[in-house]
């Protein structure tokens, strides 16, 4: 089977590990043939790195769409870029992997979504969390039915941050960021293990008189799941005490027979209520599979691309994670219940060929 030739958007930051660690892994099914980035010498490294001529690095996206023989693009820059970047590869009629979120507002990821539909353009985002080997031990408990129905949800992220160590420091000035590129992971986990999608949420954000950020970095969600399932979410950049940073987080799922936990140690645990104070908890045997986070994501596309189905986070699914990130921001900002469903339904409403907000972007 020939490969699949990739031109891939973003080469600095966490590009960086695409381009050392991701593509690589694949390299006997894609050919990657060309790379933009607007630094050079983050284009010359990245280009080293992968092969490249000069022939096939470019300093503007324009340029790489147009002088690359491409099959799809791998589309890793910031969210405000994404309407950009999208624009060029549906132009260019190339298949679309993005890195989460779709885009930074709604409005545009209603738009991208609008825009792929109507040109039948294969768009997946990158939401890996769901295939890390924790999530999917917990999902199969979940899925086997052993604990029954699911009633509760409890997430927890927590980490000791300071000015240099948030994934940079101008994070420390862009508001509600923890909730555009970071809670977007955990809300897609909420959809991912209650099977269902955002109804409604409330919450509140803060920040501590001691934080080095400029916004604030607290936050605590109610959620009410489309099926009844309710969860409730803690995310905090300041954690004094016990850490639960990325791939670190705590879930603990209320089941009708027990409950089902992920802590800092990445095991899954059940837990049975006995009786009298008793107390079963049982190790969860790990779920292993061909592969992992990334990499299942990376895997998904080309399958795809090879006619296989669609990923599960294509961006027709990926558009309720969206929602239910961009919800709870405006939960904070208006302190109000957010009817979720009511906002996804106009939104989807409104994004036709043509439309002013496609037109407004």
């Amino acid at each position: 089977m020939a490969k699949t030739r990739l031109l891939l958007i973003g080469a600095g930051g966490f590009a960086n590990v695409w381009v050392n660690e991701f593509l690589p892994a694949f390299r006997d099914r894609i050919e990657v043939v060309g790379v933009v980035d607007i630094d050079p010498e983050t284009l010359r490294r990245a280009g080293g790195r992968l092969g490249l001529t000069d022939a096939q690095r470019f300093l503007s996206m324009e340029e790489g769409f147009a002088q690359t023989e491409a099959d799809a693009c791998v589309i890793v820059v910031q969210p405000f870029l994404r309407w950009r970047a999208v624009n060029l590869a549906v132009t260019h009629g190339l298949p679309i992997l993005a890195e989460k979120p779709i885009a930074d507002s709604w409005e545009t990821s209603l738009a991208i979504l609008n825009l792929v539909r109507t040109t039948g353009t294969k768009m997946a985002v990158v939401q890996n969390y769901r295939y890390s080997r924790p999530i999917r031990t917990l999902k199969r408990v979940l899925d086997s039915g052993e604990l029954g129905r699911i009633n509760f949800i409890a997430s927890r992220f927590a980490a000791d941050y300071t000015i240099d160590t948030a994934g940079g420091a101008f994070r420390h000035q862009i508001p509600y960021a923890m909730l555009y590129e970071g809670a977007v992971h955990h809300f897609d986990q909420f959809r991912n293990l209650a099977g269902a999608d955002g109804a409604s949420i409330a919450g509140f954000q803060w920040n501590p008189a001691w934080t080095t950020f400029a916004n604030d970095t607290t936050a605590a969600f109610l959620i009410r799941m489309t099926n009844g399932i309710v969860g409730q979410f803690e995310i905090n950049h300041l954690a004094r005490g016990t850490q639960n940073g990325w791939h670190e987080e705590g879930y603990r799922v209320e089941c009708e027979h027990g409950a089902v936990t992920i802590d800092i140690d990445g095991c899954v645990r059940t837990q049975v209520h006995l009786g009298d104070n008793r107390l079963q908890v049982t190790d969860v045997e790990p779920v292993v599979g061909d592969y992992e986070d990334h990499l299942e994501v990376i895997h998904q596309f080309l399958a795809w691309l090879d006619g296989g189905p669609p990923p599960e986070t294509n961006i027709e699914d990926n558009i309720q994670t969206a929602a239910l990130s961009f919800a709870a921001v405006e939960a904070v900002q208006t302190n109000t219940m957010v009817d979720i469903r009511v906002m996804v339904e106009a939104g989807l409403a409104s994004i036709t060929a043509g439309d002013a907000a496609l037109t407004a972007c």
